[in-house]
């Protein structure tokens, strides 16, 4: 204890105060109970008033309070007090405090301190108590008034630091008073625990967004919903404020309804909460509020990456394009656990391992979990991402999973609401465990710099997937010779003779995967890889129209080359025109086997180099004998994609693009300033 003298006991009689009741030989008599392990009570009613004497065993304590409530909750309404003892003064006092909130500077001295009379106070190194007579009645309106009829609520806590503070331990029990000398009867309390409807709310709202991604999936007057924009995007990504404008650019008349969706979810979010913890301060209802958007964002961040034919079926779009709200809802949750912590820090110990408040939330492991998941944020940017994958993967994983189990330790709220998006990720994650046997010896040729084709062997399986996959569909590659835990998605691309399926893969930089299977095909014709899909495909349905402008640059060929392949057939009633841009001829090789001789039918392509040393057209020369023509410069979008160019109505003509930003952001804007229909391949994984 804080305070102690040399005989270890200091006794502090007060006079001139009623405090018969104390100090009578039957109040001695009666025994003590415990209410927990270190705190225990001793009671006696003799006519309209009782006496209660508190005592702890907590060493550590400098305070130690008792208050009698409506309920279990440490903060009530109508508000209550509690006497509470500083044990760390010198003398020891007791006082009565309003409980008017959680946090300390709501718990306030009160002004009239008629409500108890202390009989005495007793402080040693090993234990603390105190002694107070008061009326049955109330005495102020913060009083509760007792009786000897029914079980009294009792709250009580104590904490190591000076008071106010926020409590070491604290708990409640039901404690029958009596005017007998025997021992009190104790019960336990009521639960204070609040039951929250946020995972059902939000439930309703995941609900709502797969039956409107049904409707426009799968209603033929809705299907052209998502290729509507709703603003015009910038007209060039060199344009101020354009990477900031880029998204919203982005944003469809089908994501409008979802983020429709996703605002109402949250605008009832707050309105449930406000009703579920009516009277509670602006504070607390920020700290809940901010903690249940977060708790909202993580339930909704596990979805994107539950890898699928679900994203197809259910919405028309593939997992890529899923993990640009990945990327979104995991920034909105850092940033609004920021917020969290930053409004709870103030008044609560973030390294308290007691649960706390109605939701009983567990401080430390709630810190543990924004540490995990803000560091994991930071590690996901695009720069770390990019050039050190392998640091990315490996930590994103175990992050991950530190974030969101302490999360689920930190509340009972979040246990519950993480529990269906685990089940979806878990189950999704079987699914994937089918890739383990999708095993194939890849023929690996380097046709180029830093760029090299692995082409599956024919089976039935992979001639199935040539003739029938989506177009824009990719696959997850794993080569197990480099990494077994590493998976990275590239696009499919159907043989020329459509009997098997391959992938062109380009080393971004040393290092990377894409060089390390670069340098592997370097010393071996084949390789051993697992192949995971597949998944995706374009947001147009090519079939439907009559003219598609193919626009891509350097490694975006790879999409566009398996629609050239799979209209080879001749079935295919869309005129394809294809434009490649590259920086070197020799690209225009880097999927020679994949893409040449070119489809005859129904196909116009025009090849363009923008780093050549003259302005000359020039040729190269494929492994198939074909000469392929190309042009010196980069293509004129604006000559490309305009309205005098077409006789067709304009809803019978798109465009895809894929390739540097630069390039697909002038494609979007050309095409948008015409009315055609627009779809972009990116891959920002």
């Amino acid at each position: 204890m804080r305070f102690d003298t040399s005989a270890a006991v200091l006794l502090l009689p007060l006079i001139a105060a009623d405090v018969s009741i104390c100090s009578s030989p039957a109040f001695t008599a009666v025994p003590s109970v415990a209410l927990s392990p270190s705190i225990s009570l001793r009671s006696l009613v003799v006519g309209d008033s009782a006496c209660f004497e508190v005592t702890t065993s907590a060493a550590s304590a400098q305070w130690v309070a008792l208050g009698f409530a409506a309920s279990a909750k440490m903060v009530n309404s109508p508000v209550s007090n509690a006497a509470v003892l500083l044990s760390s003064s010198v003398p020891p006092v007791v006082q009565v405090y309003d409980l008017r909130d959680y946090v300390p500077s709501q718990v306030v001295l009160q002004s009239n301190q008629s409500s108890i009379t202390v009989a005495r106070t007793l402080v040693t190194k090993d234990q603390a108590s105190f002694t107070f007579q008061r009326t049955l009645a109330a005495a102020t309106a913060t009083d509760v008034a007792l009786g000897t009829t029914d079980p009294v609520t009792v709250l009580w806590a104590h904490g190591d630091v000076g008071f106010p503070s926020y409590h070491t331990a604290r708990g409640a029990a039901r404690v029958q008073l009596t005017t007998s000398t025997a021992a009190t009867s104790v019960f336990a309390a009521a639960s204070t625990f609040v039951t929250t409807r946020t995972t059902i709310i939000v439930a309703i709202g995941c609900a709502l967004v797969m039956l409107s991604g049904l409707l426009v999936t799968y209603v033929a007057r809705l299907k052209k919903l998502p290729l509507k924009t709703l603003l015009p995007p910038p007209s060039s990504l060199h344009a101020w404020g354009a990477h900031l404008w880029q998204p919203f650019a982005d944003l469809h008349v089908g994501s409008l309804v979802v983020l429709s969706i996703y605002a109402a979810t949250l605008v009832v979010v707050v309105v449930s909460l406000q009703r579920e913890f009516a009277g509670a301060s602006a504070d607390r209802i920020a700290s809940l509020v901010t903690g249940h958007f977060a708790l909202v964002h993580l339930m909704l961040l596990l979805l994107p990456v539950a890898r699928g034919q679900h994203w197809t079926l259910i919405f028309g779009i593939g997992p890529e394009r899923a993990l640009l709200f990945h990327r979104m809802l995991g920034r909105l949750v850092v940033l609004l656990s920021i917020v969290h912590l930053i409004l709870n820090a103030r008044n609560v110990r973030v390294t308290s391992s007691t649960p706390y408040g109605t939701q009983q939330v567990v401080p430390l492991y709630g810190f543990v979990a924004f540490l995990a998941l803000t560091s994991l944020g930071l590690v996901a940017l695009w720069a770390i991402r990019r050039h050190c994958y392998e640091v990315f993967l490996y930590y994103h994983r175990v992050a991950a999973v530190v974030g969101i189990l302490f999360s689920m330790l930190h509340s009972h709220t979040v246990a519950i609401g993480m529990a269906f998006p685990l089940i979806i990720y878990g189950l999704s994650g079987l699914y994937r465990l089918g890739a383990y046997r999708q095993c194939f010896d890849a023929t690996a040729r380097v046709t180029g710099p830093s760029t090299v084709t692995l082409s599956l062997p024919s089976t039935p399986q992979t001639m199935h997937w040539a003739t029938r996959m989506s177009p824009g569909s990719f696959f997850y590659v794993n080569v197990p010779s480099i990494s077994r835990l590493e998976w990275h998605p590239y696009s499919a691309v159907a043989t020329p003779t459509s009997d098997t399926i391959g992938f062109c893969i380009k080393a971004p930089h040393a290092n990377s995967f894409g060089h390390k299977v670069y340098t592997a095909a370097m010393e071996n014709a084949s390789l051993a890889v697992y192949v995971g899909g597949p998944y995706g495909r374009f947001t147009v349905d090519l079939a439907s129209y009559e003219h598609a402008i193919l626009i891509c640059g350097g490694i975006g060929i790879t999409p566009m080359l398996n629609v050239l392949n799979q209209s080879r057939s001749g079935s295919a009633n869309t005129r394809l025109e294809l434009h490649w841009v590259v920086r070197d001829p020799a690209e225009l090789l880097s999927a020679d086997d994949l893409m040449f001789p070119l489809a005859a039918h129904n196909v116009v392509a025009k090849f363009y180099c923008s780093t050549t040393a003259n302005d000359a057209p020039g040729v190269v020369c494929s492994s198939s004998g074909e000469t392929v023509h190309y042009t010196c410069g980069k293509p004129v979008l604006d000559e490309i994609i305009n309205s005098q160019r077409f006789l067709t109505p304009q809803s019978s003509v798109c465009v895809v693009a894929c390739g540097p930003p630069g390039l697909v952001a002038s494609a979007q804007h050309y095409a948008y300033a015409i009315g055609l229909d627009f779809h972009k391949e990116v891959f920002e994984f």
